[in-house]
């Protein structure tokens, strides 16, 4: 399995490393819907214990007033965080683009992967890094590339411009995928 693969990190490679990175969080299997609903359920919930807590006194006279705008609150927060939350992610991935990315190490710069049998070995601006194939936990695939987690937080990125069609993009997946799955075969007892 021996490739290479050469490409320029820019703006758009880190904003789709961000977007596989918050995948690997504790709500990132969930989508951007479905923090939406998540964060809407929390908000929902504490705006309507907020309503009916301060209202307390009036619960004890005439509880269906109380309960039914608290209903409300709960509805109208839900929802409003199942249409704002992705706009609030799109608005964050945009902003971690703009200012972020100058900062990063590797902005701009040319990256060289080469695939090999023992593993992946990364060349950036003269800088080398060499990675073994049961050093990654995870293979996040996503309509931007193809991202190798060695943690929750640090990922190699092969993003799928830097392949020249997208049937060699599926075969370089294939192969890592293969390549991944006989290392952990190999761990195993």
């Amino acid at each position: 399995m021996d490739q290479t693969i050469s490409y320029r990190f820019g703006r758009d490679d880190y904003s789709a490393l961000v977007r596989a990175r918050r995948s690997i969080g504790p709500l990132g299997r969930l989508g951007t819907r479905g923090r939406g609903l998540w964060l809407g359920l929390l908000l929902g919930l504490l705006c309507a214990g907020q309503w009916v807590v301060s209202h307390y006194d009036l619960l004890w006279v005439d509880p269906w007033p109380v309960l039914i705008v608290g209903t409300i609150l709960f509805v109208f927060m839900l929802l409003l965080m199942i249409l704002v939350a992705p706009i609030g992610e799109r608005l964050g991935d945009w902003a971690m683009a703009r200012w972020q990315f100058p900062q990063s190490s590797i902005a701009n710069k040319d990256v060289t992967l080469e695939f090999g049998e023992e593993g992946i070995r990364s060349k950036v601006d003269g800088i080398e890094g060499r990675f073994s194939w049961p050093s990654f936990v995870r293979v996040i695939e996503t309509r931007d590339g193809l991202f190798l987690a060695l943690s929750r937080t640090e990922l190699l990125a092969v993003p799928r411009h830097a392949l020249p069609s997208a049937e060699a993009f599926a075969g370089l997946v294939r192969q890592v995928r293969a390549r991944l799955d006989a290392s952990t075969a190999g761990d195993k007892p």
